[in-house]
C-alpha cells in the first residue's frame, strides 16, 4: 500500500514538473531564447529550446512509467538513460551538439535561418565578411556590365559604318550599270533603226517617215568613202517620188497641174466643174515654177475642193467603200499640194524632177547625196505612189545596212 502511495505521489510531482516545464518553454518560445547571450531575441532558437524541453519531459515521463523510448535522447545523468541514442549523437534529435552549434539536416523542425555556412550566426564576423564580399561582387558585376555595354556599342557603330559602306557600294554599282540618257537614246535609236530596216509598217512607208529615218541614218556617213555595189533606181521609181523641204509635197499637182480624177468624183463633179478646177491647178503650178503664187486661183481651188468633200460625205452611203476611200484620199492629197504651193515647197519638187530628167540621179547613193546636200525630205506618197515608196524603202534599207556593216 505504501508503495502505491509513493508511486502516485511521484507521478503527481512529475506531472507538476511537466506542466511547469511546458509553461517555461512557451515563455521562451514567445520571448526567444538567446544561448549566445548576444542581447537579442531569436524566435527560431526559442522554438528549438521548446522542442528540446518537450523531448526531455516525454523521456522523463516514459522512464517513470518503467520503459524507455529509443527515439528520444536524455542526458547521461537522467534516470532511464537510453544507450541507443545519446545526446549529441542521436540523428533524430533537434540539435547536433549544444543549443546553437549546428542543425540536424534530417529534422524538419531545424531552423535554416540560424545557420551560416560562411561563419556561424548572422551576428558573427563571418556574416560581416560575407556581406562585404557580396558588395565587392556586385560592384564587379556593374563594372563588367559597363564594359560589355561599351563593347556592344562599338560593335553597333562598326556595323553602322559597314552598312553605310554597303549602301555606297550599291549606289555606285547602280550608277555604273545604269545607262545614261544619251546611252538609252542611242539604244532606242538602234532598236528603232533595226525595226525600220526590216519591219516598217505600210503607213510609215507611205507617209515617208521610214524613208526619212533611213535618210537620217545614212546622213552620218556623208563624206566617207565606201566601195560596194550600187543600187540602181529606174525612172518609174524616181518619177513617183515626192520631195519637200518641210512637210507637204506637191503630189497630185507635180505633173504640171494635171489632175487624175477618181471615178467617184466623176459622178459628183460635173464636167464643167472639173474643167474649171484643172485650169486653176495648171495656172497655179505655172506660177509656182516662176516662184509666184496665184492667190486667187489658190483660194478658188481650195473652195471647190471643200465643196466636193461635202458632197462626197453626203453620198457616202451611196458610193461603194473602195471608191469612197479613193475619192477621199484624192481630196486630201490635193489639199496637201495646195498647202505646198502656198508654203513655197513646190520649188524642191521642180528641181528634183529636173535632176532626174537630166540623169543626175540614177541610183540610191546619188539620190541620198542630192537630198542630203540640198536639205530635202521625202513627202507623203499619193495613192498612185505607194508601190514606188515600198520599192524605194527596200533599196534604202539595203543601202543603210551595207553602210553600217562597213562602218563597224
Amino acid at each position: 500500500m505504501s508503495t502505491n502511495v509513493r508511486r502516485v505521489a511521484f507521478g503527481s510531482l512529475l506531472l507538476i514538473g511537466l506542466l511547469a516545464g511546458q509553461g517555461a518553454a512557451r515563455a521562451q518560445f514567445v520571448t526567444g531564447f538567446n544561448p549566445a547571450g548576444a542581447g537579442y531575441n531569436n524566435p527560431y532558437l526559442g522554438q528549438q529550446q521548446y522542442m528540446y524541453n518537450q523531448q526531455m519531459s516525454q523521456a522523463a515521463y516514459a522512464n517513470s512509467m518503467g520503459y524507455a523510448n529509443p527515439s528520444l535522447a536524455l542526458p547521461n545523468n537522467l534516470p532511464g538513460y537510453n544507450p541507443y541514442a545519446s545526446y549529441g549523437t542521436n540523428p533524430y534529435s533537434t540539435l547536433s551538439s549544444g543549443y546553437g552549434a549546428g542543425v540536424n539536416p534530417y529534422n524538419p523542425l531545424s531552423n535554416p535561418y540560424a545557420y551560416n555556412p560562411y561563419g556561424g550566426l548572422y551576428n558573427s564576423p563571418g556574416f560581416t565578411l560575407m556581406g562585404g564580399a557580396d558588395v565587392l561582387r556586385s560592384y564587379g558585376t556593374v563594372i563588367t556590365k559597363q564594359e560589355e555595354a561599351r563593347i556592344l556599342r562599338e560593335k553597333a557603330m562598326q556595323e553602322q559604318v559597314k552598312s553605310e559602306r554597303d549602301r555606297f557600294d550599291l549606289r555606285m554599282y547602280i550608277k555604273a550599270n545604269t545607262p545614261s540618257w544619251s546611252e538609252e537614246q542611242a539604244r532606242i535609236a538602234k532598236l528603232t533603226l533595226k525595226r525600220i530596216q526590216t519591219n516598217s509598217s505600210p503607213v510609215e512607208v507611205s507617209t515617208g517617215r521610214s524613208l526619212n529615218y533611213l535618210l537620217d541614218d545614212v546622213r552620218k556617213y556623208q563624206g566617207k568613202d565606201f566601195s560596194f555595189s550600187k543600187i540602181e533606181l529606174p525612172d518609174d521609181i524616181l518619177g513617183h517620188l515626192n520631195v519637200t523641204t518641210k512637210n507637204n509635197g506637191l503630189g497630185v499637182l507635180r505633173d504640171g497641174g494635171k489632175l487624175a480624177w477618181p471615178s467617184a468624183l466623176l459622178d459628183l463633179a460635173p464636167a464643167g466643174v472639173r474643167k474649171d478646177m484643172d485650169a486653176r491647178a495648171k495656172s497655179l503650178i505655172d506660177n509656182a515654177k516662176k516662184d509666184m503664187i496665184d492667190r486667187n486661183a489658190l483660194r478658188d481651188l481650195s473652195t471647190q475642193v471643200e465643196d466636193l468633200r461635202t458632197q462626197l460625205t453626203k453620198k457616202s452611203n451611196e458610193v461603194p467603200t473602195a471608191k469612197y476611200l479613193d475619192a477621199k484620199r484624192f481630196l486630201n492629197d490635193l489639199d496637201d499640194a495646195l498647202a505646198a504651193v502656198e508654203g513655197g515647197e513646190a520649188k524642191a519638187q521642180f528641181e528634183f524632177q529636173k535632176l532626174v530628167a537630166d540623169g543626175k540621179i540614177r541610183d540610191v547613193s546619188e539620190l541620198i547625196d542630192t537630198m542630203v546636200r540640198r536639205g530635202w525630205r521625202f513627202a507623203p506618197a499619193t495613192a498612185s505612189d505607194e508601190a514606188t515608196y515600198r520599192a524605194l524603202h527596200s533599196a534604202l534599207a539595203a543601202y543603210d545596212v551595207a553602210l553600217n556593216s562597213h562602218a563597224e
